[in-house]
């Protein structure tokens, strides 16, 4: 019988993507994800983490294998293998069942309606820089509340992020959400350091697990776990 090999992955705290408890144990839907494509193809895998940055620099100098998930971006394409996709975040309106949403199409249409997002966050940023009207909300739990017991028609937030909450607080029969027609879903991916040794075949590896689980519908039914 072969020998199992075994990696190493860093995560940090995004749930429901990457969840890290008070003890530091990685669950997540590209957790399961990672893990199940990985033991596809013989390879068991170590979760750990740290901060963002470190993880960064790290990937850079190859000093650890790899990291889930992450985006695409220009500046990364120097030191990272991305595999293929392995999730993806989409920015939605998020209402009560009995809003009637027939008038929201795009981003701008949120200007007639009674909209929050969560200060500071890049989607509050966003409606600040596109001049549309809203209030701040401080947190997801007051987000979500306010929709179905304040004068707030849409709360502005990443989709899986916000059902992955609404489930927990036993809501998800009082809430739906919408996605627009001129915003992108942005794509994650397992991403790999370029010069840690042995990471091209790895990347091959992953990405072979993935279809599998892909086609037999594993991934279907990590993502039922928690949505």
């Amino acid at each position: 019988m072969a020998e199992v090999k075994h990696v190493e992955i860093f995560a940090i705290d995004y749930p429901p993507y990457t969840i890290v408890d008070d003890q530091n144990n990685l669950s997540g839907i590209d957790i399961e994800v990672v893990k199940a494509s990985f033991a596809k193809v013989g390879i068991k895998v170590k979760f750990s983490t740290a901060p963002w940055e470190r993880i960064r620099k790290n990937l850079e100098h190859g000093y650890i294998a790899g990291y889930t998930s992450c985006a695409r971006r220009p500046a990364r394409e120097a030191y990272i293998l991305f595999s293929d996709k392995v999730s993806e975040a989409n920015q939605v309106a998020l209402m009560a069942n009995d809003t009637d949403d027939s008038q929201l199409t795009k981003l701008t249409d949120l200007s007639q309606y009674k909209v929050n997002a969560i200060e500071a966050w890049a989607m509050q940023k966003e409606l600040a820089s596109k001049e549309i009207p809203h209030s701040k909300t401080q947190d997801m739990d007051s987000g979500i509340r306010s929709v179905l017991f304040r004068d707030i028609d849409v709360f502005y937030i990443g989709e899986l992020t916000a059902l992955y909450r609404v489930r927990q607080l036993g809501l998800q029969d009082k809430i739906k959400t919408k996605r627009f027609t001129d915003k992108e879903s942005v794509s994650f991916y397992l991403c790999l350091s370029k010069t840690y040794p042995g990471n091209t075949l790895l990347l091959e590896q992953f990405n072979t697990g993935l279809e599998h689980i892909k086609t037999s519908g594993e991934l279907d039914e990590i993502y039922d776990r928690y949505l």
